[in-house]
């Protein structure tokens, strides 16, 4: 037996989101981009490709189902279909209760999700573009070192640089800061708030609303909306704005 293919649900609403978008733009590039962080993705891609083959093949089924009741029946095979017709029913009818489960729920499931949590947070989050990497005096080092490779997207190697400097540097905020965006580019939300909060590390410096910001994003995505919502509207920007606003539709 196969082994069962785990897909989260910001996995799969990215997957979705690029198996719908046909033409190259922009946009596609970008998710193209997203889903290479994506462990085994292309065998995920191949698994939502077959649900959602099997979901369409249930509504054509549907679909057989009504045709069939509509055609005519030959007086001479009068019998055999009235036969064929009774034992092919139960089969019929359990095709179109399927079919039509699939659709309610798939549709209930996407309005639900629409605004879901996983949804905000994909649509919103974008890692910090980072400092210019300019290497300063010799005890820098390691912080722009990891600069560079955060900047590669390589996050994990950023975290290892900046670790580093923890120790001699707990209260930095821009070392906080980029350690807490690292974090969250990698999945790791509690891990992130460790560095992002409390707030008190940022007040009266250049990261205040960035790290509100990203922050909030951390507390969506562990479904934390009210903690979330709440912090959004103390440091208003217009992405803070406009990420309330998605978590009020």
């Amino acid at each position: 037996m196969k082994p069962q293919i785990k897909i989260t649900q910001l996995e799969w609403d990215l997957i979705e989101r690029y198996l719908d978008h046909n033409k190259a733009s922009d946009k596609t590039l970008l998710l193209n981009e997203e889903l290479t962080q994506i462990p085994n993705v292309d065998a995920k891609i191949a698994h939502i490709k077959k649900v959602r083959e099997q979901i369409e093949d249930r509504i054509r089924q549907s679909k057989i189902k009504e045709f069939h009741e509509h055609i005519s029946v030959d007086k001479n095979d009068t019998k055999v279909n009235i036969l064929s017709t009774e034992k092919m029913k139960p089969k019929l009818l359990w095709y179109a209760i399927a079919a039509a489960l699939v659709v309610s729920f798939g549709v209930l499931w996407m309005f639900q999700s629409r605004n879901s949590p996983e949804k905000i947070f994909a649509s919103h989050f974008e890692a910090d573009p980072g400092l210019r990497t300019v290497m300063g005096a010799s005890n820098e080092y390691d912080f722009y070192e990891g600069m560079v490779v955060y900047k590669r997207q390589e996050y994990k190697e950023a975290i290892n640089w900046w670790q580093k400097l923890l120790p001699e540097k707990a209260e930095n905020d821009t070392l906080n800061y980029f350690l807490g965006v690292a974090y969250l580019a990698e999945g790791n939300a509690e891990k992130s708030l460790e560095y992002l909060e409390p707030a008190t590390k940022f007040n009266d410096g250049i990261f205040i609303e960035d790290a509100a910001h990203y922050t909030a994003l951390a507390k969506i995505k562990l479904g934390k909306i009210e903690e979330a919502k709440h912090l959004l509207k103390a440091h208003p920007s217009e992405r803070n704005n406009k990420l309330l606003n998605a978590l009020k539709e």
